[in-house]
């Protein structure tokens, strides 16, 4: 029962990556004056930077 509430490495690495979408979305929005659409592709970003960085081995698996 206790497993299933523990966080898992995916998790923490979409909530990190999160935090610095989201900051450099309001970051952006506050420069440029135009607040919501940062903020939604600063959320954006983040969620999907996991995806990009995520190393292969070389059968084509994930590590």
């Amino acid at each position: 029962m206790e497993k299933d509430n523990k966080p898992g490495k995916k998790q923490k690495e979409a909530g990190g990556s999160m935090i610095i979408g989201l900051s450099l979305g309001v970051t952006f929005g506050i420069i440029f004056d135009n607040l919501p659409v940062w903020m939604c592709l600063g959320m954006g970003i983040g969620l999907l930077a996991p995806s990009f960085f995520k190393k292969k081995d070389n059968d084509g698996g994930e590590a």
